[in-house]
């Protein structure tokens, strides 16, 4: 097993909280949407009739809530997708390609802006709009997935330039090999030239 290499045993770590905690936050929401038969509680409002004692509901855009789950949906599935991947890596003792790095940190800064909505959405930090009661575990499963794809797209910049160094280090020992080799082969044939050849 590749434990040695401990970037990718901390990216692998990272998406399995990462996995959790976008659990954290797509099965509360879940659990929202199923019970309120399609509405979303998040920025609903409503009055009191004290008439008949009923309270009536000015049910807020299932859009909040629908953006939650289809984002806290793709994170539950990079996640997983992505772990599985590390894993396999540790378990073979090898590490991701240069392009699959690459790839891994587009998907990493393409999901932070993403969550990072989810977040303020689920958390009501929006001008003007005070929620009276928010869900707490999707809230705290937003914010810190966001830490967890931030922490996890500087992982992979971080892979990024430790391949980008190892290929110019490559490429200038290539280099050097050949104006080495270079070198040896004309002070080989002045030698040559210059040595009698005695029988």
């Amino acid at each position: 097993m590749g434990l040695g290499n401990i970037l990718l045993l901390t990216q692998a770590t990272c998406y399995t909280i990462t996995l959790i905690l976008s659990v954290c936050t797509v099965v509360p929401m879940a659990v929202h949407v199923s019970k309120f038969d399609g509405h979303c509680l998040l920025y609903t409002t409503g009055t009191f009739d004290s008439d008949d004692g009923h309270f009536i509901a000015r049910w807020a855009s299932p859009f909040y809530c629908f953006f939650t789950l289809s984002v806290g949906g793709l994170m539950v599935v990079v996640s997983l997708i992505q772990l599985v991947r590390m894993s396999i890596f540790l378990y073979m003792g090898t590490d991701s390609s240069f392009l699959s790095a690459f790839l891994d940190s587009v998907v990493s800064v393409v999901v932070m802006p993403l969550v990072f909505t989810t977040s303020v959405l689920v958390s009501g930090r929006l001008p003007g709009v005070v929620p009276s009661h928010h869900p707490a575990i999707p809230s705290f499963g937003a914010w810190s997935s966001l830490v967890c794809w931030v922490l996890q797209a500087v992982l992979c910049a971080r892979k990024l330039c430790l391949y980008h160094e190892r290929e110019n280090l490559m490429i200038s020992m290539a280099r050097e090999r050949r104006l080495l080799n270079a070198s040896h082969k004309s002070q080989a044939e002045t030698v040559d030239d210059t040595v009698p050849i005695l029988d």
